[in-house]
């Protein structure tokens, strides 16, 4: 029987070992690239153009050069803004309320205490009696200044 006693070839393998960890490696690298480049363009594809967008910016761009600051300033420093822009507080409760998936219920303002009505006089059985009778003090209306 024969027996091969040849050493290892470990050069050889260390080499075949480092070109594949490098291969795989940038194969890696090139993958990720391509696949990030497709993505990116698809996404490109699927979203519109902001052309209104840009319309309103061209057309606040116009106004904002064709201003007359002068006439602006001098409006600004003539007193306080008309009643039209005087600010109020928003009657609404839409974020008090919380979030549309999470809601939870609009807060209560706090019970006032209104005055109570004074009570009707009453005649039989506490059926309404009707007006009140008498002229409590109320002048008299004047008869078209003809004294009787």
């Amino acid at each position: 029987m024969a027996i091969d006693n040849t050493p290892p070839r470990l050069k050889l393998i260390a080499t075949i070992a480092i070109l594949t960890i490098t291969t795989l490696v940038f194969l890696d690298f090139v993958l990720k690239s391509y696949y990030a480049f497709m993505s990116d363009e698809a996404i490109q594809e699927k979203l519109a153009k902001p052309v209104e967008l840009e319309e309103q910016r061209k057309a606040e761009a116009t106004s904002l050069t064709n201003a007359k600051m002068d006439q602006v300033v001098g409006q600004l420093g003539k007193g306080p803004r008309p009643e039209i822009v005087t600010p109020t507080q928003s009657e609404d409760i839409a974020p008090m309320t919380g979030w549309a998936k999470m809601p939870k219920p609009a807060p209560t303002p706090n019970p006032t205490h209104a005055p109570t009505p004074p009570a009707m006089e009453t005649g039989d059985g506490g059926a309404d009696a009707g007006p009140i009778k008498g002229d409590a003090g109320a002048p008299k209306p004047d008869a078209g200044g003809v004294k009787h």
